[in-house]
């Protein structure tokens, strides 16, 4: 895959950034209907005869409440980390907000996604605090790095 254009980077960089906003968006939204839901759940739990019953019930859906608010927070703080990131600059080296493409793979340097489809292609988006970020941080395109005993060569960067 190749970007001939820095304006064609830099357009491909804001679109992606715009997709792993998106997708945190509705990690958001989910997280916060779960929370609703085994909230609610929580206040509607009856009290039946055996009072344990009741107690255990009331205690599962406020565990399940705490997890999704976890999850939500999480994603929200992912989200804002994310729309702070300056995608309006194309990079020569690897570090936070780059594009780093990789044969057939593109990394994201951005946030925690993990391998997401982005117009047809596969894009691994890592956190900035991944072993392989941290591990090519300040490598730039042309050079080849072995990471878990692969090698591959850093065809574009930006």
């Amino acid at each position: 895959m190749e970007f001939k254009s820095p304006e064609e980077r830099l357009s491909y960089k804001q679109r992606l950034k715009t997709h792993c906003v998106d997708i945190l968006r509705k990690r958001v939204d989910t997280a916060r209907q779960a929370m609703e839901a085994a909230q609610e759940s929580a206040n509607n739990e009856g009290k039946s005869s055996a009072g344990d019953k009741y107690e255990t019930g009331r205690a599962m859906s406020q565990i399940d409440r705490d997890r999704s608010a976890g999850q939500m927070d999480d994603a929200v703080q992912d989200m804002m980390k994310l729309q702070s990131m300056d995608a309006d600059r194309l990079c020569d080296q690897i570090n936070n907000g780059a594009v780093v493409i990789c044969g057939e793979i593109i990394y994201f340097i951005a946030t925690g996604l993990g391998a997401i489809d982005h117009e047809g292609r596969k894009v691994v988006v890592l956190s900035p605090m991944a072993p392989l970020s941290n591990y090519i941080r300040g490598k730039k395109m042309g050079e080849t790095v072995t990471f878990n005993g692969k090698s591959f060569e850093l065809t574009d960067v930006f």
